[in-house]
């Protein structure tokens, strides 16, 4: 089986899982059932939920790298070394737009396992 999904570098996904495609499938698996949450979490950032805010950034940072999607990694954490400085102007600046890429890479995983079975 050959997993192709854009934004995931599934060669790096696969070693993280010494080449078992089964626990890789199970880590795309949970992906698209936990990102979900852990982007909704992060809806809103004010001054006030500044600090929930970065535990949830770290969280959506920790899964992503689970399959290995590296640009939804390094934008999480630039995010989340701006939240920990306190830089609300600069989590503003990119939040949107890094939610509707990461909603756009569970779209992504969910439609691969979908049309192979998974």
């Amino acid at each position: 089986m050959t997993i192709e999904i854009p934004g995931v570098n599934v060669n790096n996904g696969l070693d993280l899982c010494d080449g078992n495609t089964d626990i890789y499938l199970r880590f795309l698996q949970m992906y698209v059932s936990n990102m979900p949450k852990a982007l909704a979490k992060m809806r809103n950032v004010s001054e006030e939920t500044l600090h929930d805010y970065t535990i949830a950034v770290h969280g959506v940072k920790g899964i992503s790298e689970t399959i290995a999607a590296d640009e939804i990694v390094k934008t999480a954490r630039e995010l989340e070394m701006m939240s920990k400085n306190g830089d609300l102007a600069g989590v503003l600046a990119q939040n949107d737009s890094f939610i509707k890429r990461a909603e756009n890479l569970v779209d992504c995983v969910q439609g691969w396992l979908k049309k192979n079975n998974n």
